[in-house]
């Protein structure tokens, strides 16, 4: 019966991510490129958070948040009304804007789900941009955390 309960709860978390995600590929309007990088830093996200174990509730926020971090504007009015429309609680919605907005900023992550965004956005970041060897090297050395971020940083850049 547990078993049961768990797979309930995995199948209602993908429908609303899958939901979130889709009004995501809305509000980019066809623009392919913004559609992409959320995707590659869901994808990402979600798998280091899967690997380092979080919490249903932390892997449901880190998705969420993994999805809506390039929301455009006032982040945390368009990202909340985004959410709201999708049936996102006020609870989860603050939660995801608090961390959507300090995704950048390293000395405000208190959270493992928080920190697997910012290590999930940077590796994305990196190879969408172009960062050269030193750069993701010295930034991996500041900001990496997790193992399973780590290790996928050194494969995706032969570190």
């Amino acid at each position: 019966m547990p078993e049961q309960k768990d797979e309930q709860i995995k199948r209602e978390h993908t429908l609303t991510v899958n939901r979130v995600a889709l009004r995501m590929k809305q509000y980019h309007r066809g623009d392919m490129d913004k559609v992409q990088h959320f995707v590659r830093v869901y994808t990402l996200a979600k798998s280091i958070g899967e690997l380092e174990k979080l919490s249903d509730e932390e892997q449901l926020d880190l998705e969420l948040a993994a999805v809506v971090h390039n929301v455009e504007g006032d982040k945390v009015a368009e990202t909340k009304s985004l959410l709201r429309d999708c049936g996102i609680s006020d609870e989860i919605a603050i939660r995801v804007c608090h961390m959507v907005l300090n995704a950048e900023n390293y000395e405000h992550i208190s959270t493992l789900d928080h920190q697997i965004l910012a290590e999930a956005k940077l590796i994305v970041d990196f190879k969408e941009q172009g960062t050269p060897e030193k750069e993701i090297i010295r930034k991996a050395e500041d900001v990496f955390i997790t193992n399973t971020g780590k290790l996928f940083l050194k494969r995706a850049f032969h570190l």
